[in-house]
Parts: C-alpha cells; sequence; structure tokens
C-alpha cells in the first residue's frame, strides 16, 4: 500500500500513475502467486507464511480496491462487501488460532475468489490504458467479474464463519 499511496500522494497525470499502479499490481499479484507456487513445490510451507500470505493479499486487495474506488463510486457496495469479509475471515482465522492452535486450511472456491478479485482489479486499473490505446472498453468486463468476486467473497466468508463456528461448539 506505501506504494500505492506514494503514486498517489506524487500527484502525477492521471494516465502516468494509472499505469504505475497497474505495474505495481501486477507486480505483486504474480509474485504472490509465485511466492505460494514456489513455496508448495519446495516445500517449503511455514506457519509464517500461512498466517501472512493471506494478511498480506488482504492488504494488497483493499488497498487496491480503495484506490480504484477513488475514481469509481460504482465499486462502493462490492469494494465494501470484498472489504468487510476480508476482515472477517482475518478474525475468524485469530478466533482458531487462539483457541485450537491451528489456521484455518484454505479451500479451493477462495483461491478461486482471490483470482478473480486479481482479475476485476487489474482490469479495472487496465480499462482507462487499454480504452486510450485500443478504443476497446473492459470496463462491462471487470465489473462483472467484481460482482463474481463479490459473490465467490460472500459465499465463502460464510463457508469460514461457519466452520469456525462449528468448531466452536465441537470444543465445548
Amino acid at each position: 500500500p506505501l506504494i500505492i499511496i506514494l503514486v498517489y500522494l506524487l500527484n502525477l497525470a492521471a494516465n502516468t500513475e494509472g499505469l504505475i499502479v497497474l505495474i505495481v499490481f501486477i507486480i505483486l499479484s504474480f509474485t504472490d502467486y509465485l511466492d505460494g507456487a514456489i513455496a508448495r513445490k519446495l516445500n517449503l510451507v511455514s506457519d509464517f507464511g500461512k498466517i501472512f500470505d493471506p494478511i498480506s493479499d488482504k492488504v494488497l486487495i483493499s488497498t487496491s480496491l480503495l484506490y480504484v474506488l477513488s475514481y469509481e463510486k460504482s465499486l462502493l457496495i462490492p469494494a465494501m462487501l470484498i472489504i468487510t469479509r476480508e476482515f472477517i475471515v482475518s478474525g475468524n482465522r485469530e478466533y482458531m488460532l487462539s483457541t485450537n492452535g491451528k489456521n484455518i486450511t484454505v479451500i479451493f472456491l477462495s483461491k478461486l475468489k482471490t483470482t478473480f478479485q486479481f482479475l476485476s482489479i487489474t482490469l479495472f486499473l487496465a480499462n482507462d490504458l487499454v480504452q486510450s490505446y485500443t478504443n476497446i472498453k473492459i470496463f462491462d468486463l471487470a465489473y462483472i467479474c467484481i460482482w463474481i468476486t463479490t459473490v465467490l467473497t460472500i459465499y465463502t466468508g460464510f463457508q469460514y464463519s461457519y466452520f469456525t463456528f462449528i468448531s466452536s461448539k465441537k470444543r465445548k
């Protein structure tokens, strides 16, 4: 988020600012994927990674959504739902760690949700750039993707919350 904040505060031309944020977002998204793939392939999965990788994803997604929201107000509802879910799931993870001593396992739909989050934010960030060079507007595709993301986000948030609830009931 510091890079996005710095770019925003530099008061650059909108196209330049958008391009820099897009490039940074793509690099950070790709390195997040690469980090996970390498950790799994080389069996370097750690407790630290299990806890902080989802947190870093949430910070990147939330910051980027807020940036896009700064110029695209129609994203207010999906952005609020997505960011709220991220806090709730973090709370569930924290609760499970403190009560059970174990983290919540990431489910496949959450990985799909994260992929859609990265895709939709990339499309929103790229929209003006693509439109200025090709006259193709990808906003509608980005908007569809953000709503698919929102549905996956809410569904997986309920799954994690239900799992946490059931686990807490079993302990009693």
